[in-house]
């Protein structure tokens, strides 16, 4: 192989460098949560602040926009209503209850409905990341353990006749 023709190899490896680089960094920036900054953040459905480390909830969209919520249930609102369409939204979270500042998302987690274990905008759902200690706070306060679909449901059915739209 000439000189010149090492020269043309090197110079094509070169110039691949900088589109190798972007394909890193774009497939390294998947969206995905931030955490809340209790008692400085506020909920976008309610616009309460955010203060309860037990509850709270992130939807991120498929362009990395973060939308924080002071509870699942005002998150939850916003899926069934679809203010966010399907199509936008990338992952929904909810705060783990027992472990401050842990998402989880919402698909994965267990959640307890009780009347007796308040959540800041009255539905009563707590979510866990494990299902012993949720059936832990089941034992202490009672209710059910469901799972995101019947969140979505109670939502619909027992939440947003009473708070609307917003």
């Amino acid at each position: 192989m000439s000189d010149k023709e090492v020269t043309k190899q090197r110079m094509r490896r070169i110039a691949f460098l900088p589109v190798l680089g972007v394909m890193f960094v774009l497939l390294g920036c998947a969206p995905s949560p931030e955490p809340i900054e209790y008692g400085v953040d506020a909920c976008v459905y309610c616009k309460m602040l955010i203060t309860e480390q037990q509850y709270g909830a992130v939807l991120v969209t498929k362009k990395g926009k973060v939308h924080k919520y002071d509870s699942v249930e005002c998150m939850a609102a916003v899926y069934l209503l679809r203010q966010i369409s399907h199509e936008e939204i990338h992952s929904l979270w909810t705060a783990s209850f027992g472990e401050p500042g842990k998402l989880i998302e919402v698909s994965e987690a267990i959640y307890l409905h009780s009347p007796n274990l308040r959540s800041p905008m009255g539905l009563n759902v707590s979510a866990y990341s494990n299902r012993a200690f949720a059936e832990q706070m089941q034992a202490r306060y009672n209710g059910d353990i469901i799972d995101w679909k019947n969140v979505l449901h109670l939502v619909e059915v027992e939440w947003l006749p009473r708070w609307g739209g917003m």
